[in-house]
């Protein structure tokens, strides 16, 4: 309390010493919210002794008229056996020596439980579309949903560049069309939240499984023009789903395997012509060869319970296509792959290999790929979606 204004601050810390802060207070007839990073700064006592405060600095509103400032807060903590009395001044009242005579109480300083950071708690502090609000629901929920500005996310794989990783690919918002994407990690396969997902338009763009934290990653995108949308889970390739699927207009789209079982999504309205599909214990090079040779073009691929397994489609508007198998991500491969005019199309890894599918043709643009996370790169993501 400052007067009569009223301060909530939300802390956020992202390291043992550093946190991002919202404050939140309603002044001058307008609702108003501030923000400003802390770090742990040493201070020395009257007494000669040295402690620490919060230092915040760099302030500046968030939400509010224009013409607004907002001096950053310093805080001063002391645990008491779990809970905490803390203390406060801002730029205003200091700006050095001995913070403790300067500083005066907060009414409260607790814990939050992470059940309470909810869509709706987290909007009073943020604005809309903010990469700091979408990484606090991510990792609150496993839940993710961004508009794309600019690029969308095309791949997404699991595989082991010296430990698991996730391999991601972006291109160009004008090449898949997409306006919204979705992202779902969960330790259940997420199946009645792609069917509440279906109902806003959004259809499986791609999935897979994440062997290391045993979740599955399910990517869906609005925009693309496809579906009706089916998927099927089985312990075995359900090749006889596929040709009743195919009997109905329906054509392969994305394939995974995770937990014990194949998952396939299959879509109506995709404009591609005849499929054919393959399981092999090897990577089926001749097979791959005589179907390029017949105008056919990788479309989806994945590896599980020793076999590999690859969707070749006419009609998918892919040109000409090279492939590469590794142990490490191939980066000087697919670099030099796409100074020649291709793009990724296709990733998957299985029997300790990376296999990755580029493609060429003249409506391909160079789209980009990082694999040097463990977890999912959300940030990465954001940022190349433009925000």
């Amino acid at each position: 309390m400052s007067g009569e204004v009223k301060y909530t601050a939300l802390v956020i810390f992202y390291s043992d010493t550093e946190a991002v802060v919202r404050v939140k207070y309603y002044a001058n007839g307008a609702d108003k919210v501030a923000g400003y990073i802390c770090s742990y700064k040493d201070f020395q006592k009257a007494d000669g002794t040295t402690d620490k405060y919060l230092n915040g600095y760099d302030a500046y509103i968030v939400r509010g008229p224009s013409g607004s400032s907002y001096s950053a807060d310093n805080f001063y903590l002391k645990n008491n056996g779990g809970s905490f009395k803390a203390y406060t001044a801002d730029d205003n009242a200091f700006s050095s020596g001995d913070f403790t005579q300067v500083m005066k109480p907060m009414l409260y300083w607790v814990e939050l439980n992470p059940e309470a950071m909810t869509k709706g708690y987290l909007d009073d502090y943020f604005l809309e579309g903010e990469e700091l609000l979408q990484l606090l629901m991510y990792m609150n929920k496993g839940e993710l949903s961004f508009s794309v500005p600019n690029n969308s996310v095309t791949v997404l794989a699991n595989g082991m560049d010296g430990q698991s990783v996730w391999a991601a690919v972006m291109d160009s918002k004008t090449k898949t069309s997409y306006s919204e994407q979705r992202i779902k990690e969960s330790t259940e396969f997420p199946s009645e939240w792609i069917k509440s997902q279906w109902a806003n338009g959004f259809y499986i763009s791609t999935f897979d499984y994440d062997e290391s934290k045993k979740t599955f990653v399910v990517l869906m995108s609005k925009g693309s023009g496809r579906g009706p949308q089916s998927w099927r889970k089985s312990e075995t390739f359900p090749k006889e789903w596929v040709s009743e699927k195919w009997d109905d207009g329906y054509h392969i789209t994305s394939m995974m395997y995770g937990d014990g079982n194949w998952y396939l999504a299959m879509d109506k309205n995709t404009g591609f012509g005849t499929q054919r599909w393959r399981t092999s214990y090897d990577i089926p090079r001749d097979w791959m060869i005589d179907s390029w040779n017949e105008d056919y073009a990788i479309t989806s691929a994945t590896y599980g319970n020793g076999l590999w397994a690859l969707t070749m489609t006419k009609g998918s508007k892919l040109g000409a296509q090279t492939w590469k198998t590794d142990a490490s991500y191939p980066f000087e491969w697919i670099k030099e792959r796409a100074e020649k005019g291709y793009s990724i199309t296709t990733i998957t890894y299985g029997d300790g290999m990376w296999l990755v599918v580029m493609t060429k043709n003249p409506t391909n643009t160079t789209n980009r790929s990082s694999t040097q996370y463990t977890d999912l790169p959300i940030s990465w993501i954001l940022k190349n979606a433009g925000y």
